[in-house]
């Protein structure tokens, strides 16, 4: 099997069914083997009932954040490659024909907004914009990865190579994508940056009172893996 595509969802039941069709769409054009997995994370407006036939549901009994219900969703991939893409579609799952340059060269093929190529449809109000980019330079500064956009929600890991990252995963909630990244940067894996467009959702479930649970977990993160030696890494821009 080609493809794991993994959608982490919660209270999504007015957006799966279309995100899921979306998918298919994209996958079914492109003459792959696939399988679709949701992971409902504690969702009480019925997100797992709208989720089509032939779709793997894998539901946590409460909410446990986006990070562990990603975690589920690769550590029960069968693809050799899983691909992880939020159910409000932010970016589109086209993309993942864009990702095929960089799965030859590449461990970690990550969307970026914030390279040159991708595109901002809808942009985000200047504050979340601001914040964002703030974050990003916390990232680099106290993780030192030196990556433009660990948060877009769209990412492709060989799920043979990657699977062991997520087995230790230990960010539940927003730094997982970042914790990630600095495990394969320490295994050696290669990361391949690549262009995408970005549709800004109309709701966040990141708010300015999460600011410190953030900042902790950045700070875990920088506390129990960022190594102090200059280990070669393997960084690649489409």
């Amino acid at each position: 099997m080609r493809y794991s595509v993994v959608i982490p969802a919660l209270n999504e039941a007015r957006t799966i069914l279309h995100a899921v069709q979306e998918v298919r769409g994209v996958l079914d054009a492109m003459g792959e083997a696939y399988e679709l997995i949701v992971v409902d994370d504690g969702s009480t407006d019925g997100t797992s009932q709208n989720v089509p036939s032939g779709v793997r549901v894998l539901r946590h009994a409460e909410n446990q954040g986006k990070g562990r219900a990603v975690r589920t969703g690769v550590l029960a991939a069968q693809g050799e490659w899983v691909v992880v893409i939020d159910a409000d579609l932010s970016t589109h799952p086209s993309h993942l024909r864009g990702m095929q340059q960089a799965f030859a060269v590449a461990d970690v093929v990550m969307g970026s907004r914030r390279i040159p190529g991708s595109i901002i449809e809808c942009p985000q109000m200047v504050v979340r914009d601001y914040a964002g980019r703030f974050f990003n330079q916390m990232v680099k500064h106290l993780l030192r990865l030196p990556y433009t956009d660990t948060q877009c929600g769209f990412k492709a890991f060989r799920r043979e190579a990657c699977q062991p990252l997520f087995e230790s995963l230990f960010t539940q909630r927003w730094v997982f994508d970042a914790e990630v990244l600095v495990r394969a940067r320490q295994a050696g894996l290669r990361i391949a940056e690549i262009p995408v467009v970005w549709r800004n959702g109309n709701e966040t479930r990141v708010h300015w009172k999460d600011a410190w649970g953030i900042a902790c977990e950045l700070w875990r993160v920088r506390q129990q893996l960022v190594i102090a030696t200059a280990r070669p890494f393997s960084h690649t821009s489409y």
